[in-house]
């Protein structure tokens, strides 16, 4: 193990986590240089320069350039990576709108209305019978159509290029790459690691089509593909067939004109390309956006995947990234992670997100977001940010990249002993795809959940298995012997999901798999068709079982209801499992045996490097995880007889409590136009939304209240400053002379000597204006998300936070909203709090930061492990005055050294995040995913007064 251990602890910079930065201002290459600075010392390997939401430096002018050589110079001193995000917004190939200006080069998509023949239709069809027949006028069949016809539109997007045309992909590389060669010449590869992309897809927002079809179809099936289109919305006769071929066409099509097109240039410059392409899933998902994405990975260096949100029970995604990158010999796989986790996630659970991709198929990290800038519209650019206004940053951030870059080291160097492949069933998804069916999971949903069961079956029992794509294997597949394969992976075992089709190739294999003995497990009925047309299968039958399959493996699990999800590699030939418990709610226990007749675990803990000898039944927490290596050295007796820890809850209620800042947030403002006329009061950002549409421009006056009873002995505004004409306290103007902490754009003003007990407010001043572009991107006609994610908003208002020695407290009082969170209005400062237990009810609605809570309780037994649930970062934990450890990534903490029967006095620091005091406050749905738009809605129950509810979380509580 010490020579593991020494290796682990130098894990090289390819191995350590790559976070987007996000460039979402007004550049400066000293801060720049900076932040880079900031990066190493927290365990950081590289970073991605992204073009985002709020960039005010022209993108790819030659200030960018300038700052894009800045940080290649630092990043090769201190011996990082620097890496270039293709784009300005996403998705990759329109050259942050530049592409847009050529009509040809926009996206094509298909429209379709069934009724009267419309003589304005690109395309109709008659539905008379039950094969659909293409007709050029209103009486051109004998009789008619009764009325009947499918009418098709063909439609331009207005935000989106046609990356299936080589052409426009073309351009796309000569404004985006070349630029960046032609800057740096000889010296591009020393420079720049290489490129991101990110979510290139064809048109998604309705039926997606291209104009190379049209060759595409003729060329290959001898076929004009107007006589069969309509086939894509109605089941006529031969539906099956034609989506097949089209759905097929368009993968092919995108994987030719974008990613190879992609790939050999970053490939012939020396540089690497990673990125993730979208929607990777679900089946449904996959064919809207690329037709099915694993064919997708040959073209990445490193292939990536994106991970939205906290859900981690589908393992599609991953497992076809792992998958692939196996068979094509690539060992490194990037997740781009903990986008919309929202600012109260904590580590354990990022680490139960990032573990569970571990424990499928990735091993590298990016983090979303990392950003350069937190102001405005920024700090709601899908959080959490992994960036020192998060309050766990600072202390902790090191350590956690040092886990994942140990994690991720150790299985990219390590083989993966896996023995059952499963055919990817994407193509049998194209028979029933239609666009406009999205609450029926785009008339696949039966197929996507049948695939889940699949994939679960095998994860649950610890059994690895590979996915077989059928494009992959065209081109890579192989019989040998009994055994199937694809590149550089072979497999004993065949598992065939429930599946409708499968290609002429993947049929030719199996056939010649079978005859030579091979073993084929059918999870469900055996496929009909065969590209689309019906087909007998008669030769097909499951010839193994389940059980067999899990003989076949090198160590087996006891308990197949688990969430345990398990990773078996070996490490220069010594096994070891990671394991990760998905569940965020439950723990489990689960035992282990091998056929090798291992005895025990040596459990490593990648935080401390330190070892300990454990048994072969292992429980894993909520959120936990473990890594372990099977030893034949036997358990020792005090590890088997140990007496059980008794458990022990701490719940906070009516603690002491100690504190150095508390925060009010007011999102509440009245507006004037005049400075004289107020209006009634709104939300911060529904205000923002009326003068958009309004499309108002000048002054604006803006008016936030707030209520004291009890004065606090100092009061401290912040804000945020950019913009202002005039400030005011009650009618006093000042200036902010400070600035708050990391957030340079967040300025301070002690505000004491002008506030009063009562209705207080503070009042500014703006000009409003905001670019025609900006307005463009958010009403334009058909607009989509891409030119959305460019914008730069030239005003804005934004919340403003009071600070202070205070507690904060309701004249409504609080209503429990559900099982995590209450509502509440209309909020005042008042006396400072000595006791508290839930903090969000007990005088602290909006806090962030430390907070320390302290009782006494009574043990029966000092052999205890505390258990501390709620809503925090972390927590240190005293134990009769010393100091008996912190919680980081879980909520269990063994206090046997420091406890003792009878009464004891239990002290705990917890760290609080953003989320109540930056929001989302007045929305009705979970947040589970926390997305900018969410931070928009205003749909709580309001009561009689003209306030808003707020939604606040429980802070410290179950």
């Amino acid at each position: 193990m010490e020579e593991i251990v020494g290796k682990i602890r130098e894990t090289k910079k390819e191995y350590q986590s790559i976070p987007f930065w996000s460039w979402n201002d007004d550049l400066d290459k000293e801060e720049l240089v900076r932040q880079i600075r900031w990066m190493k010392e927290n365990g950081i390997g590289g970073f991605f320069m992204h073009a985002r939401g709020g960039l005010k430096t022209e993108y790819l002018s030659e200030a960018w350039m300038e700052c894009i050589s800045a940080c290649a110079d630092e990043a090769e001193k201190l011996c990082m990576d620097a890496w270039v995000y293709d784009e300005n917004g996403w998705p990759s190939g329109f050259v942050g709108g530049k592409l847009l200006e050529d009509e040809n080069n926009r996206d094509m998509y298909i429209d379709y209305r069934i009724g009267e023949f419309d003589e304005k239709a690109s395309v109709v069809y008659c539905l008379e019978t039950d094969k659909l027949v293409r007709v050029n006028g209103r009486n051109e069949l004998t009789g008619n159509c009764g009325g009947e016809y499918l009418n098709l539109y063909f439609c331009r997007s207005a935000s989106t290029v046609d990356i299936l045309n080589p052409d426009v992909v073309n351009q796309f590389l000569i404004l985006t790459h070349a630029k960046y060669k032609e800057y740096f010449g000889q010296e591009l590869a020393n420079k720049i690691r290489g490129f991101f992309t990110d979510e290139p897809q064809y048109y998604r927002w309705s039926t997606p089509y291209t104009p190379m079809l049209v060759c595409y179809f003729q060329e290959r099936y001898q076929e004009d593909i107007l006589d069969n289109l309509g086939l894509l919305f109605v089941d006529k006769e031969g539906y099956e067939s034609f989506r097949y071929r089209y759905w097929l066409a368009m993968q092919d099509l995108m994987l030719r004109g974008f990613g190879e097109m992609v790939y050999c240039w970053c490939d012939n410059n020396g540089i690497r390309l990673t990125g993730h392409y979208v929607q990777e899933d679900s089946l449904g998902l996959q064919i809207m956006c690329c037709g099915g994405i694993m064919p997708f990975y040959e073209y990445e260096h490193i292939p990536g995947i994106d991970w939205l949100g906290r859900e981690t029970t589908n393992e599609l995604a991953v497992r076809q990234l792992g998958s692939a990158a196996r068979q094509l010999g690539k060992k490194q796989t990037l997740t781009e992670t903990f986008g919309c986790c929202g600012w109260d996630v904590a580590p354990e659970e990022l680490r139960r997100i990032a573990g569970f991709q571990y424990a499928c198929g990735a091993n590298l990290m990016c983090h979303h977001l990392l950003p350069y800038s937190e102001h405005g519209q920024r700090k709601r650019d899908y959080p959490a940010h992994f960036h020192p206004v998060n309050p766990w940053i600072k202390e902790e951030f090191k350590g956690f990249n040092d886990y994942f870059s140990r994690l991720g080291m150790l299985l990219a160097q390590s083989e993966e002993p896996v023995n059952v492949a499963m055919l990817h069933p994407v193509r049998s998804a194209y028979f029933d795809y239609k666009r406009d069916q999205e609450e029926t999971g785009f008339g696949v949903r039966e197929l996507d959940e049948k695939l889940h069961e699949s994939c679960r079956i095998f994860s649950s029992r610890g059994i690895n298995y590979h996915f077989l794509d059928e494009t992959l294997l065209e081109k890579y597949g192989y019989v040998e012997g009994k055994n199937i394969g694809c590149g550089e992976c072979s497999y004993t075992y065949l598992v065939l999901p429930y599946m409708l089709t499968m290609g002429s190739y993947t049929e030719q294999l199996l056939r010649r798999y079978i005859e030579n003995g091979g073993k084929v497990l059918l999870v469900d009925k055996k496929p009909e068709y065969l590209e689309g047309r019906r087909f007998d299968y008669d030769y097909l039958e499951t010839n193994c079982t389940l059980d067999e399959i899990q003989r076949n493996q090198d160590f087996s699990v006891a308990n197949s209801e688990t969430d345990i999800y398990c990773a078996y590699r070996k490490f220069e030939g010594r096994p070891f499992l990671f394991l990760q418990n998905a569940s965020g709610e439950q723990g489990y226990t689960q035992e282990f045996s091998f056929k090798e007749g291992y005895c025990s675990f040596v459990e490593l803990d990648l935080l401390t490097l330190e070892t300990k000898k454990v048994s072969l039944t292992i429980t894993l927490g909520e959120n936990q995880s473990a890594l372990l290596f099977p030893s034949f050295e036997k358990a020792e007796s005090s590890i088997e007889n140990t007496p059980a820890k008794r458990e022990y809850e701490l719940v906070f209620s009516d603690a002491d409590v100690d504190f150095e800042t508390n925060f009010l947030t007011i999102d509440m403002v009245r507006y004037s136009e005049d400075g004289v006329a107020y209006s009634k009061p709104m939300l911060c950002n529904e205000l923002f939304k009326l003068l958009l549409e309004k499309r108002y421009e000048g002054k604006v006056w803006i008016r936030y209240e707030f209520e004291i009873v009890k004065l606090p002995p100092k009061l401290t505004l912040l804000a945020e400053t950019e913009g202002l004409l005039s400030s005011a306290i009650n009618g006093n103007a000042f200036d902010f002379l400070h600035t708050y902490e990391d957030e340079p754009s967040l300025k301070m003003a002690d505000i004491s000597s002008m506030i009063r007990e009562g209705q207080n407010y503070y009042e500014v001043a703006i000009n409003w204006h905001q670019s025609e572009a900006t307005y463009y991107a958010l009403f334009g006609e058909n607009v989509t998300e891409s030119l959305r994610n460019c914008i730069v908003y030239d005003s804005e208002i934004e919340s403003v936070y009071l600070a202070g020695k205070f507690g904060v407290y309701s004249r409504d009082g609080f209503r429990r909203y559900d099982s995590e969170s209450v509502c509440s209005q209309n909020f005042y400062i008042g006396e400072v709090p000595s006791r508290a237990g839930e903090l969000t009810t007990d005088g602290f609605p909006f806090f962030r930061g430390e907070i320390t809570l302290s009782k006494d309780i009574l043990l029966h037994d000092g052999n205890v492990r505390l258990k501390i649930k709620g809503r925090y970062l972390t927590a240190k934990v005293w134990v009769n005055d010393k100091f008996a450890g912190k919680l980081f990534f879980e909520h269990y903490l063994d206090v046997s050294s420091f406890a003792v029967a009878g009464m004891n006095n239990i002290k705990v620091e917890f760290l609080i995040g953003n989320r109540n005091l930056l929001g989302p406050f007045h929305h009705s749905c979970s947040e589970e995913f926390v997305s900018p738009m969410l931070f928009e809605q205003s749909d709580l129950p309001e009561s009689a007064s003209d306030d808003s509810r707020y939604r606040l979380l429980y802070f410290y509580s179950e």
